[in-house]
């Protein structure tokens, strides 16, 4: 038992130090400030994006607007974000997808629903 227990405290030290290097970065991934996504010339963002503008709801919630279809980080934080909700990719992911810092709201109902209960 002596001359194993230098080889479990390594053992024990190299996990740890991976925990450290690692569990970081990936928690940070995932910004906890609200995002919408969005698609240029996607007709159901559009229809979200003239709600916010008609009922003043950028200026009551504060969030950024990503746009997905044409830039790659973008679509890259949208499929970290859509698999942290747990959402079905098999189903396809889509836009608009509102991301609160906790949660996901997906499609334009879904949005523009939770967007009625800020406002």
């Amino acid at each position: 038992m002596k001359k194993a227990l230098p080889y479990i405290i390594t053992i024990a030290i190299v996990i740890f130090a991976i925990w450290l290097v690692f569990l970081p970065s990936k928690v940070s991934s995932i910004p906890k400030e609200s995002i919408l996504f969005v698609g240029e010339g996607c007709p159901h963002c559009k229809i979200v994006e003239d709600f916010i503008s008609a009922n003043g709801v950028d200026k009551k919630v504060q969030f950024s607007t990503k746009e997905v279809w044409h830039d790659q980080d973008n679509a890259l934080l949208m499929t970290k974000i859509w698999n942290q909700c747990g959402l079905n990719p098999q189903t396809g992911m889509g836009v608009p997808l509102y991301w609160d810092g906790i949660s996901c709201y997906s499609g334009q109902e879904e949005i523009i629903n939770y967007f009625k209960t800020k406002i």
